[in-house]
């Protein structure tokens, strides 16, 4: 496997370091990339690196990109309040979450940052759970709660809580974390598909170190705290992602094959404290009244009279500083464990005692990995895992759909020369409406037609067919009426202009959320032709045609060829069934990403 290139997000951390490290030994790249969030955290783990680099005569390249792989690079180096209080700014920040699709995908740095560097393998030692939970939606939930009921109560509010009020709205909408994951992993695909990166490898996280709801170490009075359980919510929420990743195809050809292979999805999940990084005297960061983290000082007790109320914050200049305004700073012996913290000779006792936390090295950690992306077997992906755990299909529900749908055609059969009959097609429940589409015009072509014969519907050219399923609509309106009724268009040529034939309801477009009508030009109508309406124009009879002849030529002969004769691409059926034709497309056909919609196992 090559692993000529390797990039390593949060590389500046304790994993992030010694993945780079195991990595340099085992796999010999030609260069690892670095990457972290700020420029002075990248160009220090650069440096340490080609220090290490020169003594043990590494012989590859390190290089060092800074920047934040969960925002556009119109917002990197913002701070978060910032981001909040400019519109410009939350509006770019809102789009680079909610907007649907790809949209805001070729401003993402995480793009960016693959396309630079091509690398082959990715590794991500970025806390994500972390970063997207503890934006706290809690605390600002509660905050927006006090001033929308104020709001409701007295009809306004004054300037000053207004202004607080839009800004606690926009810090809650952009603190919702599966949004946010949802958003990185759809990007996280795209970009590994453009750039065909061999490996990708996670570092994840449990959220409670291994241990349960009764975790006893948390940042807040409750044990545990809802902050805490939506990390562990965001963890697992990521690794169900990275499952669907995993099987997920790569960009196909016109011919149903795979250009590019998917990529190797993996994830490492240690379930103990990560440490540690070094031991030593360490000049503590406290919480300041304000909530900012910063070097703790000594300061000067009050003694406080317990009465009705009492108020958990206290400006902190009400309190000045133990031993002068030089002050005396908190500085204790203990244990630096990277990311999560520094801990007191007591509190890592506490933490590492058995069947507490415990605690694994990153040494341990950054050689699963690698051995991951070796192909070594050590029962460490928790993909892989899932995927020996989980229900598959089985030979029973074979022997069964078979049975399923000859009772249901029998059923339908029996209603249809009754005033009851509507066919069986599509009513919108399952999938987006590119399937009820697909599965309207399939079953539109075979009874105009009144064939399921494949050679008896390719004996019909495009125009004959339009000719047909126009003439067979005409007679059977209750039929057109129930493709509008569900929210599908039936686009017509026109005279001059495309006209669509619809309901009160269409799914596609999907509404503008200020539900004003969505502007319709060329490149619109066929794009909605393509995913969701019923194309009756002459040239999608041509591709229904077109569509044929490959039917036509796939069909496999078990006879001669046996089990090997059947396929990704091949057609079981001798006719042309509209719903396994459609799942035949779904498989062979691609979306508008260049990807299949079939199982890969």
């Amino acid at each position: 496997m090559s692993a000529q290139r390797i990039l390593i997000l949060g590389g500046a951390g304790m994993v992030g370091l010694q993945v780079a490290r195991e990595a340099a030994r085992e796999l010999q790249p030609s260069e690892i990339i670095i990457s972290a969030l700020t420029t002075r955290e990248v160009d220090e783990a650069v440096e340490l690196l080609r220090g290490e680099a020169k003594q043990k005569s590494w012989k590859f390249t390190i290089t060092g990109a800074a920047g934040d792989i969960f925002l556009g690079e119109g917002l990197q180096g913002k701070p978060r309040p910032e981001l909040v209080k400019n519109r410009k700014l939350f509006d770019e920040l809102f789009d680079d979450i909610f907007a649907p699709g790809l949209l805001g995908y070729e401003q993402s740095f995480l793009r960016k940052l693959l396309l630079d560097h091509r690398p082959d393998v990715v590794v991500d030692c970025i806390n994500t759970a972390t970063a997207i939970s503890y934006q706290d939606v809690y605390t600002t939930s509660r905050k927006v709660k006090v001033l929308l009921d104020r709001l409701a109560d007295d009809g306004s509010l004054p300037g000053g809580e207004m202004e607080t009020f839009v800004e606690s709205v926009r810090e809650l909408l952009i603190a919702q974390g599966v949004p946010q994951i949802v958003r990185h992993i759809v990007f996280l695909q795209r970009a590994l598909q453009e750039t065909s990166a061999s490996v990708y490898v996670k570092v994840g996280t449990t959220g409670t170190g291994g241990m349960g709801i009764n975790i006893p170490y948390t940042h807040s009075e409750d044990r545990p705290s809802a902050t805490l359980l939506s990390k562990s919510a965001i963890g697992f929420a990521h690794t169900g992602l990275l499952f669907l990743l995993a099987r997920t195809p790569g960009l196909a050809g016109p011919d149903g094959d795979e250009r590019t292979r998917p990529t190797m999805i993996k994830e490492v999940k240690p379930g103990a404290m990560i440490g540690f990084k070094r031991l030593g005297m360490q000049h503590v960061r406290l919480n300041s009244p304000a909530g900012v983290r910063e070097p703790g000082y000594l300061l000067t007790p009050k003694r406080e009279p317990l009465g009705s109320s009492i108020d958990p914050r206290h400006p902190g200049d009400a309190y000045p500083r133990l031993g002068g305004e030089a002050g005396i700073p908190v500085r204790i012996i203990g244990a630096d464990t990277g990311e999560n913290g520094f801990f007191a000779i007591g509190e890592f006792q506490a933490i590492t005692y058995p069947r507490q936390m415990e605690f694994v090295t990153p040494e341990e950690c950054a050689r699963t990995v690698v051995l991951e992306i070796l192909g070594a077997s050590t029962g460490r992906d928790v993909i892989a895992a899932i995927d020996g755990a989980i229900t598959e299909p089985s030979y029973r529900a074979g022997v069964l759909r078979d049975r399923a749908i000859r009772e249901m055609n029998e059923l339908e059969a029996a209603l249809e020369k009754t005033d009851e009959w509507l066919p069986s097609i599509a009513i919108g429940h399952l999938g987006p409406p590119r399937l009820s589409k697909l599965l309207i015009e399939a079953w539109l072509l075979s009874a105009a037609l009144e064939s399921r014969k494949i050679e008896t519907l390719l004996a019909a050219d495009a125009v004959e067919m339009q000719q047909k399923v126009e003439s067979w609509l005409s007679t059977h309106p209750r039929v057109e009426s129930l493709v509008a009724t569900i929210g599908i268009g039936v686009l017509r040529e026109g005279n001059g202009n495309p006209v669509l034939t619809r309901g009160p309801r269409l799914n596609i477009p999907v509404p503008s959320a200020d539900g004003q009508p969505i502007p319709m030009d060329d490149a619109a109508v066929e794009r909605y032709a393509n995913v969701g309406w019923v194309d009756l124009r002459l040239s999608n009879f041509n591709r229904w045609r077109e569509r044929l002849m490959r039917l036509s030529s796939v069909r496999p002969d078990i006879a001669a060829d046996g089990s090997a004769s059947f396929g990704l691409g091949s057609y079981m059926p001798r006719d042309f069934i509209p719903g396994d034709v459609v799942g035949w497309l779904l498989t062979t056909e691609t979306d508008e990403m260049g990807i299949p919609g079939h199982r890969i196992l």
